[in-house]
């Protein structure tokens, strides 16, 4: 585990807020202004869902103590807004939990349970890149790709609260197997997120043996960008053709909603303008005029504190 002290008095009107993923856990304490007060990182206990919702509730636990007006649980998994359970979860056994009924018993605070990318994307928007905008997308490249809508100002969740799926649209009709639980074919995700671009570098290795990628002991996402960075030209192509892949996606939604901005985040939008530049480019070739020349692709702003800020912002929101 790695902590932080806490940097204000916990007497401070604050939330616990846990933002979930398949490798850690990041849960603190977060102020109505969303900054983090106190933090600490856990790796996840994905042996089984006994185990898991056990790690949840220890460290909410050790958190709850201090006053906590609420709880924000931010998760990688769609969930149904009316009733609070998890239905397909990516990376986490979830499924079929009534983890907000369940959490809100044992804590006796209001609880609420939010889709991570979700949580980010409010994070962004109030404190981040899309600050001062009302239509705003989100999308986070990592091992596969989130989203997050914000449409005239509020977040959209859709009827029941499995919206902003942005990773699994069709971008090749007749293309390979999406990742997961996905039964899709040619998905965004499976085409352009990290895992993808980890899977088109070893290609090009065993195409080119001769290449710095072939080289590389560890040819993972940070390995490839790092390898793009130095200039090398095969890492550059891996980038570029990941870039443009995505750019085929965001130019769809530039049509479908017409963002003023649209923030892409996520591990692998470390690569900067080496990504975004070939995303631009194809929204320029390919979006409908109008929208496309209005709207800004740019970098997120929070980085890895998205998805715990965000977790305390929709509790904070629940709470009024």
């Amino acid at each position: 585990m790695v902590a932080s002290p806490s940097m204000a008095s916990p007497a401070e009107p604050h939330v616990v807020a846990l933002d979930l993923g398949g490798s850690k856990l990041a849960t603190g304490r977060v102020g109505r202004d969303g900054r983090i007060l106190q933090r600490a990182e856990h790796a996840t206990d994905t042996s089984g869902q006994d185990a898991l919702v056990a790690q949840l509730e220890a460290a909410i636990a050790e958190l709850a103590g201090d006053g906590a007006a609420g709880l924000g649980v931010g998760i990688p998994s769609l969930i149904d807004q009316r009733t609070g359970v998890p239905g397909a979860s990516v990376n986490v056994p979830l499924a079929g939990l009534p983890l907000r009924e369940r959490l809100e018993k044992r804590f006796g605070i209001p609880v609420a349970l939010e889709n991570d990318a979700n949580g980010a994307a409010v994070a962004e928007h109030r404190l981040g890149a899309g600050r001062g905008t009302r239509h705003m997308i989100l999308l986070t490249i990592g091992t596969g790709i989130g989203g997050g809508l914000v449409l005239n100002g509020e977040l959209y969740r859709g009827a029941i609260g499995a919206a902003a799926e942005l990773g699994h649209v069709t971008i090749a009709l007749d293309g390979i197997p999406c990742q997961g639980f996905c039964p899709g074919l040619g998905h965004l995700e499976v085409l352009a997120s990290g895992t993808a671009a980890e899977r088109l570098a070893a290609e090009v290795a065993a195409a080119r043996p001769e290449s710095a990628l072939a080289r590389e002991p560890e040819l993972d996402g940070r390995a490839l960008v790092r390898l793009a960075e130095e200039g090398d030209a095969d890492a550059l192509e891996v980038v570029d053709t990941i870039g443009r892949r995505l750019g085929a996606g965001v130019a769809g939604y530039v049509n479908v909603f017409n963002p003023e901005v649209i923030v892409i985040g996520g591990g692998f939008a470390e690569a900067g303008e080496l990504l975004l530049e070939p995303v631009r480019a194809v929204v320029a070739e390919q979006a409908l005029p109008t929208a496309r020349d209005g709207v800004r692709i740019v970098p997120a702003e929070l980085g890895p504190d998205a998805g715990l800020v965000g977790a305390g912002l929709v509790a904070f929101d629940l709470l009024g």
